[in-house]
């Protein structure tokens, strides 16, 4: 996966980089592919440190925000938030072609309907 950082009124720094990214290490088997981005928007305001991030995967866009007054607590919240949203898409999908009609249980048509 690929990180995108953007800071506003905060650097973004590498004790950050590196908590985001073992955070998203833990959920990396809900993603799978590696060309998934993530973007990551860190700010502070009035004492308040805010978290968005936005996740493209698949053709999905999951967001999540967290506004908490420590750093590392409104990451990590966010990034929870996030694994919700791909896990229920992800249930979604596996239970969608769970779902399918298997070939032998669908009926033959009847010779009579195909005569006329």
């Amino acid at each position: 996966m690929r990180f995108e950082y953007t800071g506003r009124h905060v650097e973004v720094t590498p004790a950050i980089r590196s908590h985001v990214e073992q955070h998203f290490d833990r959920i990396s088997h809900l993603f799978g592919r590696d060309d998934n981005r993530a973007h990551i928007i860190i700010e502070v305001e009035r004492g308040e440190h805010i978290c968005e991030i936005v996740v493209k995967w698949r053709n999905q866009v999951l967001t999540a925000t967290s506004i908490l007054p420590d750093m590392y607590l409104a990451i990590s919240q966010s990034i929870d938030k996030i694994e919700k949203q791909a896990l229920r898409i992800k249930n979604k999908v596996i239970d969608r072609s769970h779902k399918a009609v298997k070939l032998s249980e669908i009926e033959a048509p009847d010779e009579a309907s195909a005569a006329e």
